[in-house]
């Protein structure tokens, strides 16, 4: 017996398109407004402004994080090392002159420009230099001035216990088979009949006459085909019977069998539908088409796709 596979939708299906669509419109929305009303001009100092502030904030990241880094009591065996020490002082330095001289450069640019308001410009440049300098200061000096101790006890951690998950139980009580008088019919056929004896259920033959006599005249129609195919489900219903299972034969007439399986299940309501792959795929799914694709957007019930033989899934 060949491998299954279910196919089936859920009902909460995520749309990968849609999220990415939010997103993008979210991040291009601002950067779009601002130059609809300021021009390219008033774009590009936006960029150089979140820039400076990124800068700006860095040292802020960097000294706490070497602190971190080189603490052997928190970090134990993976410290810093005496050389990794002195380079990673050595560039969070290097990072705070940059910024020293690019706060440096940019308040003379102010200042130059500020005209009558030369002397507020300076007292409040003054004032927020000096505020951002208390505050390198303090996070460069506290971890040497106030060591918070690590506490060597145990911290116990109550976890709530999750209930196991409880799945539904299936019963199938009928089973549609849909068949198409070729050798992947019996693999679907048995699939069906294992679960069939598993559940006491009926099995529901399926076939769909498509010539051009069954488009036109229906069940009224009768060609060597049809009457081949009519002797090919006897002798599968027989073949089930003979096994103690419930049987009924179904024939349906169309041109479409995808579209005929889903008006079948629709009416017949069966709890599972069975269906053998081909096994051909691309420029062969173009030529002959492929039912399966088509039946499983067309039906509300469970789908049980079955690899045939020759099918390369």
């Amino acid at each position: 017996m060949q491998g299954l596979q279910c196919v089936g939708r859920s009902e909460r299906e995520e749309l990968p398109w849609l999220r990415r669509a939010v997103t993008r419109f979210l991040a291009i929305t601002p950067a779009a407004l601002t130059i609809y009303f300021a021009g390219d001009t008033g774009s590009y100092k936006l960029i150089l402004l979140s820039q400076v502030i990124l800068s700006l904030q860095l040292p802020f990241a960097v000294i706490p994080l070497v602190h971190l880094t080189n603490n052997r009591k928190r970090m134990g065996p993976f410290a810093n090392g005496p050389w990794l020490k002195t380079g990673a002082w050595f560039c969070a330095a290097f990072i705070l002159m940059l910024n020293i001289w690019l706060v440096q450069s940019q308040v003379s640019e102010w200042v130059e420009a500020s005209g009558a308001y030369r002397t507020l410009v300076i007292a409040a440049a003054s004032v927020v230099g000096l505020a951002f300098l208390l505050l390198l200061l303090t996070v460069t000096a506290w971890p040497w001035i106030h060591y918070a101790p690590i506490s060597d006890r145990r911290v116990a951690v109550t976890l709530r216990q999750e209930p196991a998950p409880v799945f539904p139980s299936r019963t199938y009580g009928t089973v549609l088979v849909p068949l198409d008088h070729s050798d992947s019919d019996r693999e679907a056929l048995g699939n069906a009949v294992a679960l069939a004896k598993m559940h006491d259920a009926k099995i529901i033959l399926l076939h769909v006459e498509e010539g051009v006599t069954s488009q036109l005249f229906g069940a009224l129609s009768s060609t060597a085909e049809i009457n081949e195919g009519q002797d090919y489900l006897a002798n599968c219903a027989q073949s089930l019977q003979e096994q103690g299972i419930r049987t009924q034969v179904v024939v349906r007439h169309g041109k479409s069998p995808a579209r005929e399986i889903a008006a079948a299940a629709r009416e017949l309501q069966p709890d599972l539908v069975v269906m053998s792959s081909h096994g051909h795929r691309g420029l062969k799914d173009l030529i002959f088409g492929t039912t399966i694709n088509a039946v499983r957007h067309r039906v509300n019930v469970p789908l049980l796709i079955v690899r045939g033989q020759d099918s390369h899934v």
